[in-house]
C-alpha cells in the first residue's frame, strides 16, 4: 500500500491524495485539479474519484479525470458532487485488499455532508484523510454551509478517541498559521512554540508535516479546550469545553 501526497501551490494550499491498495486499486482523494494526478499516476487506472465534501477546490479535478478514467466517484448522499456515481454513508466500506480498508467516516461540521477516510491496516486504524474538517493544528472553518455546534460535536465524538499513533492527512497545508494561532491564545504552550520555530526556517511550499495525533493532542488548541493558559486568555475560565471551541472558532474566523 502506498499513499501519495499531491500539495498544490493554489492560494488555497490544497492537498489531494493517492491510495494504492496492494491488489492495484487505486483511489484519488480531493483533486483540486488532474494534471499532477494523472503524472503520478503514470499511465495506471484510476478506480475512484472520493470527495470528502462539495467545495469546488475539493472536486474542480473531478471533471477530466473521469473523462479520463470513466471512474467511480463517491461522496456523501447529500453532497453535490460533479459525476458522483456512489453514495456513501458512515462506517461503510469503500475498498479492502485484505491487509488494508479504507472506510467513510460521517463528519459534519464544514459542510453538513462531509466525511473523513479512515485507512485501516488489518482492523487496527493507521491514517486518516481529514478533508476540511480537521487540519494539522486546527480545524475547519464553517463558513459555506457548515455549523460550529455540529463541528464541535464532530470533533468531540469522531477525534477525542483517536489512537495517539494515528496519521493525519489534511486538506490543506495551514501549519505555521495555526501553529500562530495557538501560541497566540495559548501563550504557555511550549510544544507549539517549538513546533512553530521549527517551521518557520522550512519552506512549507516544499516540507510537509504528516502528524500523529499524539503530536495534535499537544499543538491543536481545539483539542485542548480545557487549557488554563487558552481560557485565561480568551477570558472563559468558567466556560464550558463546547463555548470555549465555539469561541475559538470565531476568533480563528477573524485571524
Amino acid at each position: 500500500m502506498k499513499i501519495t501526497q499531491i500539495f498544490y501551490k493554489n492560494t488555497l494550499r490544497n492537498f489531494c491524495y493517492l491510495i494504492n491498495f496492494n491488489d492495484g486499486a487505486l483511489y484519488c482523494i480531493d483533486p483540486f485539479r488532474s494534471t499532477e494526478v494523472q503524472e503520478h499516476l503514470n499511465n495506471k487506472k484510476l478506480t475512484a474519484i472520493i470527495n470528502t465534501h462539495d467545495h469546488c477546490d475539493h472536486f474542480s479535478g473531478n471533471a477530466d479525470l473521469y473523462e479520463h478514467f470513466h471512474c467511480l466517484v463517491i461522496a456523501h448522499p447529500k453532497a453535490d458532487i460533479p459525476h458522483k456515481s456512489v453514495n456513501i454513508g458512515h462506517r461503510e466500506v469503500i475498498h479492502s485488499d485484505g491487509h488494508w480498508s479504507l472506510i467513510a467516516l460521517y463528519t459534519p461540521g464544514h459542510t453538513m455532508s462531509h466525511i473523513c477516510l479512515l485507512l485501516l491496516k488489518e482492523e487496527i486504524p493507521y491514517a486518516l484523510f481529514t478533508g476540511d474538517c480537521f487540519f494539522n493544528a486546527g480545524v475547519g472553518n464553517c463558513h459555506n454551509g457548515g455549523n460550529p455546534e455540529v463541528l464541535f460535536q464532530t470533533i468531540v465524538e469522531s477525534f477525542e478517541n483517536l489512537p495517539d499513533e494515528l496519521l493525519i492527512y489534511p486538506g490543506h497545508e495551514y501549519l505555521k498559521r495555526n501553529l500562530e494561532f495557538t501560541k497566540y491564545y495559548e501563550p504557555e504552550n511550549s510544544d507549539a512554540e517549538l513546533f512553530l520555530q521549527k517551521v518557520k526556517e522550512l519552506n512549507l511550499d516544499e516540507v510537509f508535516f504528516i502528524n500523529t495525533m499524539k503530536t495534535e493532542r499537544l499543538i491543536n488548541t481545539f483539542l485542548r479546550l480545557d487549557s488554563p493558559s487558552l481560557k485565561k486568555t480568551i477570558q472563559a475560565s468558567e466556560a464550558t469545553t463546547k463555548e470555549v471551541f465555539l469561541k475559538l472558532r470565531e476568533l480563528r474566523n477573524k485571524w
